[in-house]
């Protein structure tokens, strides 16, 4: 249509090779016409995927694995930086800040952003500027074994709706129109100073179209009772997938590298979610699965590239799955890894 919304998802990884295509085309399927990933660090061949995909034109890459001067020393605020000064993408009229394991889920009409935006239409005439996505945790329902199956498929086993004891689980992560914003964070962006202090009107909305309370103008990145909502969308989040895809994820660390110690084997027991099934996003599965599967098929070496990450990530896995087991019979047993 002549006067659709140009969306950008911007994005940091690191050795996420064997997701990577199953998150790239998720968000091309739901509308997003412009992916734009840094990488840092790659040892899985990632890096190779993601250049040949931008050689291609299929998305914009950045390799960000050095520090330019000038720039932040934590690659994934490096990266947001060095994005935030590409006209091609404060140019579009959507931007949505993502890791490789958050999907967005629509929850009205055919689940695209489009569906989203004539939602939010119906329910107010003003115009939103922001939209806030809470998460909704996902656990490993149980499996143990890293597959090449899309993670959207695999998990369908979730925390509840509501707000949770745990105040991470209701984090939230926002769209954004680039005029508004300072500069991109991770859960949400930092406002011009005349939209944070309330002179100038900023429409932000919570996943059900409602409007967040004034507070967050300023700071704040978690959902609560009062701007709790996922009526429209939320933000599905795998962190951990399978037993086997957390323990990689516990060894090759995270694009943001000052968080390394982050990831431990408390966190597996804190956010292995599994209370209630929650499969509203299978509906997108077939689509996807067929897009994956034309891309390498165009593209035969894209297929190799993404067939030596799998065995990369494999042979890294049986490793660590001796150690633990060795080492840490305890955490083993909690794997299901025994």
């Amino acid at each position: 249509m002549a006067d659709r919304q140009s969306c950008t998802l911007v994005g940091t990884v690191k050795d996420e090779g064997p997701y990577l295509l199953e998150w790239i085309y998720y968000y091309k399927l739901i509308g997003f016409d412009r992916i734009a990933i840094a990488s840092n660090d790659c040892s899985d061949g990632t890096r190779q995927m993601l250049d040949y995909l931008d050689t291609v034109g299929e998305i914009t890459h950045l390799e960000n694995s050095g520090q330019p001067k000038g720039t932040s020393e934590d690659p994934q605020n490096r990266a947001y930086e060095r994005f935030w000064a590409d006209p091609a993408i404060t140019a579009s009229d959507w931007i949505l800040v993502a890791d490789a394991d958050e999907f967005l889920n629509i929850h009205v009409g055919d689940g695209t952003i489009d569906a989203l935006f004539a939602a939010l239409a119906e329910i107010s005439p003003q115009r939103a500027d922001m939209i806030s996505a809470t998460w909704r945790v996902f656990g490993n329902g149980g499996i143990v074994g890293f597959k090449d199956v899309p993670v959207i498929a695999q998990f369908d086993q979730a925390a509840p709706a509501g707000t949770h004891n745990i105040q991470r689980y209701t984090a939230f992560k926002t769209m954004f129109r680039p005029r508004f914003v300072r500069k991109p964070a991770i859960h949400r962006p930092r406002l011009k100073p005349r939209f944070q202090d309330g002179s100038h009107p900023v429409n932000w909305v919570n996943g059900s179209g409602q409007p967040m309370p004034e507070r967050y103008l300023k700071q704040g990145w978690r959902s609560f009772e009062a701007s709790l909502g996922r009526d429209l969308v939320s933000m599905n989040h795998y962190m951990i997938k399978s037993s086997e895809a957390f323990l990689m994820k516990r060894y090759r660390g995270t694009a943001n590298s000052a968080d390394q110690e982050r990831i431990d084997f408390s966190y597996f027991e804190t956010f292995n979610a599994n209370d209630v099934r929650e499969t509203s996003i299978q509906r997108h599965v077939p689509a996807l699965q067929a897009r994956i599967d034309d891309i390498k098929a165009a593209h035969p070496h894209l297929a190799r590239l993404h067939a030596q990450s799998l065995e990369w990530h494999r042979e890294k896995l049986d490793t660590a799955r001796q150690a633990v087991v060795a080492e840490m019979p305890e955490i083993a047993a909690k794997l299901g890894l025994d």
